[in-house]
């Protein structure tokens, strides 16, 4: 099989320009857009509103391990199911295969609120039911990333991925704030409530969708254990996709403490529900802010040095959230740091996208977000038990000075950035 070759940024930009608002022109991704950010919302409302009732129901001894379980809970399924999730959306027809994952989230979250309603919610049945909607957003993504060109092109790629990232943080910004006021006026069972029912405009995007008999076509109709060989022979024989997921990892182990860490930064400062929201969005905010500066940071710097800048800078923001105890200081370096994620997140997952034939690219997703959600895993454990040792501030401080030497690696692995394909060796 062949393999893409890297290439330099400016094959890439010799390609036909096009807007990032272009694939909003295409109906179908413009309906499954909106409904993913209702979703999303819905989704980083339970994200924020989990966390911070970990805090008042777990053991008080054991409060940091709860918190950073918490987190390791919605990112370790991606890690143990990611590849057979690939395989899996290779094999079947993805429409159907995400509807079946949307379906299962949406039972988790209306299971938590009906805890939540009988008051028998307590730290390990929050716990097991949000690890049971990780694994349904670890069997999902494969083939949501996998979608995505079957209906933008290849031409409206990068436009669509960070239009789907923007998406994502605005939710991000918008989702905690509401949760939080929503908690604070009608209970942890509203919120709940209401995220589940956020997963109905998602699953009705998706089912009014048709996928294109092209794209159905190229799906390969491999056995499940033939599609895991020939899967892992492609990613084994693509060094490029290794370097990708190398400087990733080089990011998101250390990067991540900051957020793990909030819910405890946040009751550390004396936060209310709703405070703890807006500072929970600040994130987003800053997401936001590099969807939008992405192409003329891109632009200015290049994918890799862009990617560089923002490590960098993320160790600089995580400083600050360390060092000052203060409201405004934590949000800003929380805000500064969710720019530089959307950067290198955003120039990692167009780099592997375009490095993966149709054929395989839900297995490839697949091990882009293991790699992702591994990062995570390890990060979010090994920073719960730092903080549980050392207290918040000197976990964060470690995790800023380890972004340094992890940056000077990630500089030594050269971003690839692939050749496009023409239609056929797609």
């Amino acid at each position: 099989m062949s393999v893409p070759s890297p290439t330099t940024a400016s094959d890439i930009a010799s390609a036909e320009p096009t807007t990032i608002w272009g694939p909003l022109a295409i109906p179908a991704f413009k309906r499954l857009w909106v409904a993913n950010i209702v979703s999303n919302i819905g989704g980083w409302m339970q994200t924020a509103g989990a966390g911070w009732i970990m805090t008042e129901i777990a053991p008080p001894g054991d409060k940091a391990l709860f918190v950073a379980a918490m987190a390791v809970a919605t990112t370790c399924p991606v890690f143990l199911f990611g590849f057979p999730a690939g395989v899996l959306a290779d094999r079947f027809d993805r429409r159907r295969y995400i509807l079946a994952c949307q379906i299962w989230m949406m039972l988790a979250a209306l299971s938590l609120a009906v805890l939540a309603f009988t008051g028998r919610l307590n730290h390990w049945n929050l716990l097991g039911l949000m690890f049971c909607v990780g694994i349904g957003n670890a069997m999902n993504g494969p083939a949501w990333h996998a979608v995505v060109p079957e209906i933008v092109g290849r031409r409206h790629l990068p436009q669509a991925i960070a239009l789907n990232s923007a998406a994502f943080n605005l939710a991000r910004t918008v989702g905690p704030v509401i949760g939080q006021v929503l908690q604070a006026l009608a209970g942890i069972f509203v919120l709940f409530a209401t995220n589940a029912m956020t997963f109905l405009a998602l699953i009705g995007a998706i089912a009014s969708w048709r996928r294109p008999a092209e794209a159905r076509a190229q799906q390969r109709r491999e056995t499940l254990w033939a599609g895991f060989l020939t899967g892992v022979t492609f990613i084994r024989d693509t060094p490029a996709l290794w370097r990708v997921w190398g400087r990733a990892a080089c990011f998101f182990v250390p990067a991540i403490a900051y957020a793990t860490l909030l819910p405890l930064t946040g009751r550390r400062l004396g936060l209310s529900d709703a405070e703890y929201g807006f500072l929970f969005s600040s994130f987003g905010v800053g997401a936001v802010c590099g969807t939008v500066m992405l192409p003329r940071i891109n632009a200015w710097l290049g994918a890799d040095r862009a990617n560089i800048t923002a490590m960098l800078t993320a160790a600089a923001a995580t400083a600050l959230g360390a060092a000052v105890a203060h409201v405004g200081a934590v949000g800003v370096g929380l805000a500064v740091l969710g720019g530089c994620w959307m950067v290198v997140i955003a120039n990692n997952n167009v780099a592997t996208q375009t490095l993966l034939p149709s054929w395989v690219r839900a297995r490839g997703m697949a091990v882009h977000q293991m790699v992702f959600f591994g990062s995570l895993t390890i990060g979010q454990t090994a920073w719960g038990v730092v903080a549980d040792r050392i207290g918040v501030p000197l976990a964060m401080a470690c995790a800023a000075v380890l972004l340094l030497p992890m940056t000077f690696l990630a500089a030594s692995i050269p971003l690839p950035v692939p050749a496009a394909r023409t239609a056929s060796g797609d």
